[in-house]
């Protein structure tokens, strides 16, 4: 191949990335507003239920009830909204290790194909020197690829993370629930 031919597809694939990862970026916003959005109005007919709700009771135990009752659901909606709030952030980061993946093959196959063409130009005895620049393109190919593994353990660890706290916290509000409960009735 020839250093324009390279040059040329280097360019197509560049625009081609930045195309995606952009439409991608908008998309995702546009899904994050929209999660925001939702979560906001959720807060503000709950608040306005529990508001009317509480101006309504007249004894402690009936408010605290009343609160108790409030807390369950909200935990759950806080988890609700964190994990797909975590599944929109792993959707972009997908997005983007398919986008890097794919240009990283593309850097690898010119690189290789430059190599190439370097090889056929060099005088006798070079062998050993394009063979060890081969290997180096090889090697940082694996490198990345290593790389790219260990940002998506990261990620589910993250996610996982983010469950378990999710989970032990509707727990813990309900176990808190429950006392209060327990002896507003008696």
């Amino acid at each position: 191949m020839q250093v324009q031919e390279l040059v040329s597809a280097a360019q197509k694939t560049n625009i081609d990335l930045f195309v995606e990862l952009s439409s991608a970026f908008t998309d995702n916003m546009n899904k994050l507003a929209d999660l925001n959005l939702e979560a906001a109005r959720t807060l503000l007919s709950t608040t306005r239920e529990f508001s009317q709700q509480a101006l309504a009771t007249h004894e402690p135990s009936e408010w605290l009830t009343l609160q108790n009752a409030f807390m369950v659901p909200a935990a759950g909606q806080v988890q609700d909204y964190n994990r797909r709030l975590l599944d929109l952030a792993a959707s972009v980061q997908a997005t983007y290790v398919r986008c890097s993946q794919a240009q990283a093959q593309a850097c690898s196959t010119q690189a290789r194909a430059a190599l190439q063409d370097f090889a056929k130009r060099v005088p006798q005895g070079s062998e050993p020197i394009v063979a060890a620049l081969d290997s180096a393109i090889g090697a940082a190919h694996q490198l990345y690829g290593s790389l790219q593994q260990t940002g998506q353990q990261a990620v589910e660890v993250a996610r996982t993370q983010v469950d378990l706290a999710a989970n032990a916290a509707a727990r813990s509000a309900k176990r808190g629930i429950d006392p209060v409960a327990q002896a507003t009735k008696s």
